[in-house]
């Protein structure tokens, strides 16, 4: 099991335009032959509901987005299933994309705390 959290940070808000996104954290994981990389839960607060949290598994098409600015889930959301033969390097990024109709600020405070596995 893999636990990975953050916070936004910084010396102040983020402003974002109406469907703007901002990539918040990215890490590298690597992920053995014939394993799964697997968003098992995900418990996140940001600033504002009108926000949506993504999770991405690169360069695969993984992907989990979260809505509604807060959340205690359980997702168990397969984010890469690697059956190349081989061990494989995945980016896994974090950002955060506005779905208003207008301009939001993201806090500093912001945070996550995501549980992932190579099942």
């Amino acid at each position: 099991m893999l636990q990975l959290n953050g916070i936004v940070g910084g010396s102040k808000p983020i402003q974002l335009k109406p469907g703007q996104s901002i990539d918040v954290q990215t890490i590298v994981i690597d992920v053995p032959n014939g394993k799964k990389l697997v968003l098992k839960s995900l418990n996140f607060l940001l600033s504002n509901d009108a926000f949506v949290f993504k999770v991405e598994a690169l360069p695969s098409t993984g992907t989990f987005i979260a809505r509604g600015g807060s959340g205690d889930l359980q997702p168990n959301k397969v984010l890469f299933n690697n059956k190349t033969g081989d061990g494989v390097r995945i980016f896994l990024n974090i950002s955060v994309i506005n779905k208003a109709k207008n301009t939001r600020t993201l806090d500093r405070n912001s945070c996550w705390l995501l549980k992932l596995a190579r099942v």
